[in-house]
């Protein structure tokens, strides 16, 4: 039934992995995605298709979820694709259970594009303003009043319709465009730091790692 729904919707991510952590069975999409065909990518595990930063988090993702038996929802992530260019994606992960017994992991991930093509036209608006001006010191309301929504109405909505806060899809606007000048310039982190928003380079790099899974500057060598 799995295999049925998420097969031919080319703007998803979809994999089943085993307790060993190699994959079982990827989609279309997930296979266009990391330049691999399904039939490779069976028997792999993500050591083998991301780079080891990102292979960690996404290792460490299937752990907690099997070892806590609880679902991950909605989880905003970058995916690197095999070219290097990149993705936003919401990732949600489950165990697959049988007769009480835990066989696996599920894993879904839409491309928060065709989220965003769906939402409300206002939102779409606000995210184009803060590309714009990524620099700036955005507040909520500002937003909120670029989007013709209250600050409660842009948060409930962000939520719906992305998986996360205003504030939270600041800092993803950031990094996406921190990200664009790492891959398009020889500016230093400091410079890009400064470009993006960020408070500092020390900020940058924290904020890089945690959502991203590696530093600015691993990042960089790796291309």
């Amino acid at each position: 039934m799995f295999v049925h729904l998420v097969d031919a919707v080319p703007q998803l991510m979809a994999s089943l992995k085993g307790l060993d952590g190699r994959y079982q069975y990827v989609n279309r999409g997930f296979s266009q995605r990391v330049g691999l065909e399904a039939a490779a990518i069976v028997g792999m595990t993500v050591h083998d298709i991301f780079t080891v930063d990102l292979a960690h988090s996404y290792a460490h993702q299937d752990e907690s979820v099997l070892t806590s038996r609880r679902s991950l929802e909605s989880h905003l992530e970058l995916i690197v694709r095999a070219d290097r260019s990149l993705g936003w994606y919401v990732t949600s992960k489950s165990t697959v259970e049988m007769s009480g017994r835990v066989l696996g992991v599920a894993a879904l991930s839409i491309d928060l594009q065709s989220q965003l093509r769906s939402a409300h036209a206002g939102l779409a608006l606000a995210i184009e303003a803060v590309r714009s001006e990524v620099d700036r010191q955005w507040r909520v309301p500002e937003l909120a009043a670029i989007a013709r929504l209250s600050h409660v109405q842009l948060e409930r909505l962000c939520r719906r319709t992305l998986g996360l806060s205003p504030r939270r899809l600041l800092q993803r606007l950031r990094l996406e465009h921190a990200v664009l000048l790492i891959t398009t310039t020889d500016a230093t982190l400091g410079d890009i730091a400064s470009a993006c928003g960020f408070f500092d380079q020390s900020s940058f790099t924290r904020q890089f790692r945690s959502v991203l899974g590696l530093t600015p500057g691993t990042y960089r060598s790796g291309r």
